[in-house]
């Protein structure tokens, strides 16, 4: 292969790789969100409190 050729294909490979780490970091974004969207409330563990939990609940 030629130097260009080399080059070309070097591009190409950077390109891949960039292309495959953005579209992990997306991935991962979608679970961090996903994992957040499942809801619930700090106090559910600390909190015996059944009148203090219908509060933190908006009842």
């Amino acid at each position: 292969m030629s130097g260009e050729q080399d080059d070309e294909k070097d591009r190409k490979e950077q390109f891949d790789t960039a292309l495959e780490e953005v579209l992990r970091e997306v991935e991962e974004a979608e679970k961090r969100d996903e994992d957040k969207a499942t809801g619930g409330n700090a106090g559910d563990a600390i909190t015996p409190n059944t009148e203090a939990q219908e509060q933190a609940d908006g009842d």
